[in-house]
C-alpha cells in the first residue's frame, strides 16, 4: 500500500485521508503547523463584520473559526460575501450562506481580484477580510489602490508543530500533498539530517504553482501542480 504525506493543517486532513482510503492509500498526517485561534479577535468579529459592507473570506479555516465564535446572524446574509476559492464558498455554504461571489476557475487572490463583484460595489466600500495572522498583503493593496476601505479580522495564527521523524521513517512515503508554501517551509526546516534526501526525493502534488516554486527552492525535485487531490489518484492510476 504507498503511503502519501499530508502536508496541511490537520483540521482540513480528514477527507484527504478518506479520498485515500478510497482509492487503496495509506494517509500520514504530517502538519509541521497548527492553527491557534486568536480570542481576542474573534471576540470582535461581530463588531467589525456590523461595521463592513463586504466580507472577503481566505480560506475554510477561517469560515469554520469564525462560526465558532460569531452567530450565523451576525455574520450576516445582507453582507457581500466573497471566498478566495471554492473551498472556501463550501465552508460558507456549510454555515447557511448562500449567496457567495468566487472564482470558478482559480483558488487565490488573483482569482478573486478578477471577480466582477468589485466593480459592483460603491466607491469606497468597507471591505472586511478574515484571514491568519501574516497573509498576503497583495489584495488588500490592490484593494485600496481601488479606493476600497480594508481592515483586518486576524482569527487565527500558525505556529510550529514539532514533527514525528520516526513515522515518517517507518511509513517510507511514496509522495506528498503539500497545500501551503509556509507548510512546506517548515516541513525542510525541522527535516533531520539523515532524512532530508528522502523528502526531497518524494513526488510532491499541491494545487498551486507558487506553493511548487516554494519546493523546487526547497530542493525538491518531482512536482505536479493539480487542481484537487483527487487527481493525483487519477494520474497514478493512468501511470
Amino acid at each position: 500500500m504507498p503511503t502519501l504525506l499530508l502536508v496541511r493543517p490537520e483540521n482540513r486532513q480528514a477527507a484527504d485521508i478518506a479520498l485515500c482510503t478510497q482509492y487503496g492509500w495509506h494517509a500520514l498526517p504530517f502538519a509541521p503547523i497548527c492553527i491557534v485561534p486568536q480570542t481576542d479577535e474573534c471576540f470582535r468579529l461581530p463588531e467589525k463584520i456590523a461595521a463592513t459592507q463586504a466580507i472577503f473570506w481566505v480560506s475554510p479555516t477561517a469560515v469554520e473559526i469564525a462560526a465558532t465564535h460569531c452567530p450565523l446572524v451576525t455574520l450576516g446574509s445582507l453582507k457581500t460575501h466573497i471566498a478566495v476559492g471554492k473551498a472556501t464558498a463550501t465552508a460558507l455554504h456549510a454555515i447557511g450562506i448562500s449567496e457567495i461571489h468566487y472564482s470558478a476557475i482559480g483558488n487565490d487572490s488573483e482569482a478573486a481580484l478578477a471577480l466582477p463583484i468589485w466593480q459592483t460595489l460603491p466607491h469606497g466600500a468597507p471591505i472586511l477580510l478574515i484571514r491568519g495572522q501574516n497573509g498576503r498583503e497583495m489584495l488588500p493593496e490592490k484593494l485600496r489602490a481601488q479606493n476600497f476601505k480594508v481592515d483586518y479580522a486576524e482569527i487565527y495564527r500558525r505556529e510550529p508543530k514539532t514533527l514525528d521523524w520516526t513515522s515518517f521513517q517507518a511509513a517510507i512515503p511514496d509522495a506528498a500533498w503539500v497545500t501551503s508554501s509556509e507548510m512546506a517551509r517548515e516541513l525542510f526546516v525541522q527535516v533531520p539530517p539523515q532524512i532530508s534526501q528522502k523528502l526531497k526525493s518524494l513526488i510532491y502534488f499541491t494545487h498551486h504553482t507558487r506553493i511548487a516554486d516554494t519546493l523546487y527552492a526547497l530542493g525538491a525535485q518531482k512536482i505536479y501542480v493539480i487542481r484537487q487531490l483527487l487527481d493525483m489518484f487519477t494520474l497514478f492510476q493512468a501511470a
